[in-house]
């Protein structure tokens, strides 16, 4: 009977992963579950994009595989390009590298008024549809996710997180100069961030790895867990 030799232990990289606006660790409850090794960073209590770097910089993870959801996924490409050292792969989910989108940026301009007037309850069922592909606007289990993680405390979180990231950056002509892979997924069917901008990533970047993701909306993580974890899977 041969000896079976012992094979080396492979070390499994660390994730960490960055919600979207007036989102929680929960936007990622398909990825964390299979990718354990995991940190999900608070974005919702900082007031300022240096702060939110700030935070993901305080990940204990000495390099790790960096993944943003639409907010999110601009503060991933900001961290990946001020701290380079720290990310293997940045991987940016419905999210552009061309600022806040214009017409985006005027709702949530209007959301301020609303939110001083004490009106301001979180993502309603009417912004939801617009959010979400016709197919899984159906799922009721998933628009109960999405309106509970707005949570109690919307108003101040969305007031943060618009003073920390509504004048964000451009960043098309400095995604070039990336070292690390960089992976941009976005939904065929989003009308927060259009997949045209997407794509244009690939302009600025043309090693940049584009995936437009069928009869999805801006949720992506949690509209298609299955193909963001087959991508993520990948990588391993």
């Amino acid at each position: 009977m041969e000896n079976s030799k012992l094979k080396p232990e492979v070390l499994m990289p660390h994730f960490v992963f960055l919600p979207g606006t007036l989102c929680d660790e929960r936007v990622w409850k398909f990825q964390t579950q299979e990718f354990t090794d995991n940190t999900v960073v608070n974005l919702r209590i900082q007031n300022t994009q240096e702060a939110m770097l700030d935070a993901v910089k305080a990940v204990q993870a000495k390099r790790f595989i960096l993944v943003g959801f639409s907010m999110g996924g601009h503060i991933a490409q900001e961290f990946a390009l001020a701290y380079p050292e720290r990310v293997s792969h940045v991987i940016s989910i419905a999210s552009s590298s061309e600022g806040y989108p214009k017409e985006e940026k005027e709702v949530s301009l209007k959301a301020k008024e609303f939110i001083k007037k004490g009106l301001f309850k979180g993502i309603t069922d009417r912004r939801l549809k617009e959010f979400l592909h016709p197919k899984a606007y159906e799922n009721q289990e998933l628009r109960n996710l999405i309106h509970s993680m707005s949570g109690e405390d919307a108003a101040q979180v969305y007031l943060n997180q618009l003073d920390a990231t509504l004048e964000r950056r451009d960043l098309s002509k400095e995604i070039g100069s990336l070292k690390m892979p960089f992976i941009a997924i976005g939904g065929e069917d989003d009308k927060i961030v259009s997949k045209e901008s997407i794509l244009r990533i690939k302009d600025h970047n043309s090693a940049a790895d584009i995936h437009i993701v069928s009869e999805c909306g801006h949720f992506v993580p949690l509209e298609k867990p299955e193909v963001v974890n087959g991508i993520l899977r990948s990588l391993l």
